[in-house]
């Protein structure tokens, strides 16, 4: 037995329960495993919008027993241990969540003992680390090394997890992320698109109450409507190089990124932007474009919203707003419908970047590459630079840090919002 291979289960789940037959209840470390990725993809914020975590075959046949894993994968569907989500060929695999049975049950570990199994996961584990330190720079490295001095109050984050809305923590995911702090268990990774995902990415706000550093509590700035204000800059971008001389100053490589080129032609000479993104990018750089959008909203007969739920609603229904079905068809939405009415030039680059919905991760994916740019690779990269001494956590649009480094971590975004030409609102909380 290796005691690094542990699998989270449900308190209550049995793996002899759902093993009818001799030969199958010799993979039980199989069905452990399973049911543990769909528990920590889950807990990691991996799964989609109904909970179902996509799992490609191919990936399950590298771990579990190749000719066996479907028919176990089978029994644990049709006994109601596991709910499955069909799967489209050539786009999406299926998608698995754990039964309703499960949901209010603590959390446990279970070491695994099927040698196999380890062995599979000890060379997985090996390519995993392989391709994660591939993408790795030289500031993620540093933030991982100061992730390792965070802690955790573990009775006080379960005393709020427990006064938590039972929605906001199925299966104990909350409770999984609290005890791999506890147990210094710590991670950080970086996605294709630039994003950087560690211990606290998917913790909950009130939970994240409860870290500290030493005995330090941990304190963050954020910039306010993080996305929407770089939406406001790539849209200004935009249209600065449609409106630009036919020849540009500086001639711009064709093979750089589209983005890049447009980056380098800011210098150009350019025309003024259509007065609704003026509009727009104001709201958006000082941090009241959501409660503009509230305040519109509510001269109609739209549904009351609260703040969470427009930011919520815009990234769906605006910036990543896609098809119902393949003949093109879309639903309504009031928030899409008040926006492209006050900011038309705005929603015109955002459905043109989609491809009118047809690719419609394209703007979030750039959205997403742009945030990490200016939290990770220019203020963090800076702060781990100049700072070395100073705790630096980073989550997406915030940096959490301790008291005595709020100042610092203002000067940093500052400074990084006067070399960009583009301020933006900060919050400290």
């Amino acid at each position: 037995m290796n005691p690094r291979i542990q699998f989270y289960m449900p308190e209550s789940f049995d793996p002899f329960e759902f093993l009818p037959t001799p030969k199958f209840r010799k993979r039980a470390d199989d069905v452990r495993y399973f049911v543990s990725l769909i528990m920590t993809k889950t807990a990691r914020g991996l799964a989609d919008k109904d909970g179902y975590v996509r799992l490609m075959a191919g990936y399950l046949r590298r771990i579990m027993h190749k000719h066996q894993y479907s028919q176990l994968i089978g029994t644990l569907v049709e006994s109601g241990a596991v709910e499955r989500r069909a799967y489209k060929v050539g786009k999406r695999p299926f998608g698995y969540r754990l039964s309703e049975r499960f949901r209010c049950d603590r959390h446990i570990r279970v070491a695994a003992t099927d040698k196999r199994i380890v062995g599979r996961l000890q060379q997985r584990h090996w390519e995993v680390e392989r391709e994660r330190r591939a993408r790795m720079k030289p500031v993620h490295v540093a933030l991982a090394r100061l992730q390792t001095r965070l802690t955790i109050d573990g009775d006080r984050a379960r005393g709020v997890i427990q006064s938590l809305p039972p929605e906001s923590n199925p299966y104990d995911i909350q409770g999984m992320l609290v005890r791999d702090i506890e147990e210094s268990d710590f991670r950080v990774s970086v996605g294709r698109f630039g994003r950087l995902s560690n211990n606290i990415t998917s913790m909950k706000r009130e939970v994240r109450a409860a870290l500290s550093v030493g005995e330090e509590p941990l304190r963050q700035v954020d910039i306010s409507c993080s996305q929407p204000a770089l939406l406001g800059r790539i849209a200004m971008q935009r249209n600065r190089t449609k409106t630009a001389a036919t020849t540009p100053q500086h001639p711009v490589p064709t093979m750089m990124p589209h983005f890049e080129r447009q980056e380098r032609r800011e210098g150009d000479q350019l025309a003024s932007p259509k007065a609704d993104l003026k509009d727009y990018c104001e709201l958006v750089q000082s941090g009241q474009f959501y409660d503009f959008m509230l305040a519109q909203l509510k001269t109609g007969p739209s549904p009351d919203f609260t703040r969470q739920q427009i930011k919520e609603r815009f990234l769906t229904d605006v910036v990543a707003k896609r098809k119902l079905n393949e003949r093109g068809d879309e639903y309504s939405s009031c928030v899409e419908d008040v926006f492209r009415r006050r900011f038309p030039s705005v929603y015109r680059f955002v459905r043109e970047t989609n491809k009118d919905g047809w690719e419609h991760a394209n703007l979030i994916r750039r959205l997403q590459q742009e945030e990490s740019r200016l939290v990770i690779e220019t203020v963090a990269a800076n702060l781990v630079a100049q700072h070395p001494e100073l705790f630096v956590l980073t989550l997406h649009d915030a940096i959490y840090t301790t008291a005595n480094g709020i100042p610092v971590v203002l000067n940093a975004f500052e400074a990084a919002f006067r070399n960009a030409g583009y301020p933006m609102w900060l919050k400290v909380a």
